[in-house]
């Protein structure tokens, strides 16, 4: 690596850093400010409490890294305008463009590191951390358990289940209905449990009762204690998004639901809808503050840090004012889904193109 873009990395990275480890203690003094009593009430041990957290931060870095990316972009540049080291290297001929190059290739190496958290870790240890948290609140083992419906309309499955254990993918008082084309029962399975294991699930203590075209019973009931069921396409991620709620659904748990939920209204898919957009498009947001931050930290350098810092601050919560109304109207339906999430980013990626073009 050259010198310059060298020095440039280490610039900004430093305060990245800096910023990041300060704002994750933040966060964690000022969720602890509201968990504490909870954590007392059940007697809760440090190395519980520490594992809570780690299940926390995961979710919380879709926010924080873009805000400290915000801020260290504009400590970077407004250093080196009061220095005058942006002038320098534009006398010597360097292009604006090759000045920000480093700045923007930090925020794409941001924008990968949150998409890929906020995909495959965030929701599903966010998730896990409420289930914790309810734990110490009620300390009972039903907080695990829920009664859902199950319906897969691709397989013809209709599943009720009275009790779910999300940790173990136990099932407790299980009926499987396989249905006809015509939306009448074929097979019914009355389970007293159900367990995943090996990459399948295993009915154990159940019947099996089959019935004709026109609902009568066709032969005896059979009985078994363990019967497997190979051929069963549901997972257990299918009846965990019957339970969670969209904010602890990845973008492709989301995307599933949608596909295999077409028989709910138009007015729940367009809502889900927005929510898979809007998990999409939150990773760009470090790209959209460091096309904000860049041109306003460089030209208020010369004028103190304190006037470009509420200046892309109010453009940085402006941003998400913009994306709450729009997504408000996506899932009121004056509008279609993806315009509520990506209607934001589009609007001040202009803007901040824009912005950066006039620094020539």
């Amino acid at each position: 690596m050259k010198i310059l873009p060298r020095y440039l990395f280490k610039n900004l990275l430093s305060p990245l850093v800096y910023l990041i480890v300060a704002f994750t203690l933040l966060f964690i003094i000022g969720d602890l400010m509201d968990t504490a009593s909870n954590f007392l009430e059940a007697g809760t041990r440090p190395l519980d409490i520490a594992y809570y957290y780690t299940l926390r931060l995961p979710s919380m870095v879709i926010m924080i890294v873009p805000l400290c990316l915000l801020l260290a972009v504009l400590y970077s540049l407004s250093t080196l305008t009061r220095h005058s080291e942006i002038t320098a290297m534009r006398a010597c001929g360097i292009s604006i463009y090759r000045i920000i190059r480093p700045y923007l290739l930090i925020s794409l190496i941001c924008l990968v590191f949150t998409a890929v958290v906020n995909e495959y870790t965030g929701p599903k240890f966010a998730y896990r951390a409420d289930q914790f948290i309810e734990h110490q609140k009620h300390d009972e083992e039903e907080v695990y358990q829920k009664q859902i419906a199950f319906k897969n309309p691709t397989a013809n499955h209709v599943w009720y289940v009275k009790q779910f254990d999300t940790r173990t993918f136990t099932m407790m008082d299980v009926k499987l209905a396989q249905q006809r084309e015509d939306g009448t029962d074929q097979v019914m399975y009355n389970v007293g449990k159900a367990r995943w294991m090996d990459g399948r699930w295993w009915f154990e203590d159940g019947e099996i009762q089959k019935y004709d075209e026109i609902g009568n019973r066709a032969g005896p009931v059979e009985k078994f204690q363990t019967l497997e069921m190979r051929h069963l396409p549901e997972l257990p991620e299918d009846f965990m998004g019957e339970i969670k709620d969209p904010a602890y659904q990845s973008s492709m748990e989301l995307w599933k639901y949608i596909q295999t939920h077409q028989f709910l209204s138009p007015e729940t898919l367009t809502k889900y809808e927005v929510d898979f957009h809007h998990r999409l498009s939150m990773p760009f947001v470090c790209i959209i503050i460091s096309m904000i931050g860049i041109p306003v930290g460089a030209h208020t350098g010369r004028k103190g840090a304190f006037a470009g810092i509420m200046l892309a601050l109010g453009m940085f919560f402006g941003f998400y004012a913009l994306q709450f109304t729009l997504e408000y109207l996506a899932k009121q339906m004056h509008i279609v889904p993806w315009v509520g999430p990506w209607g934001a980013i589009i609007a001040f990626f202009t803007i901040g193109a824009v912005m950066i073009h006039r620094m020539r």
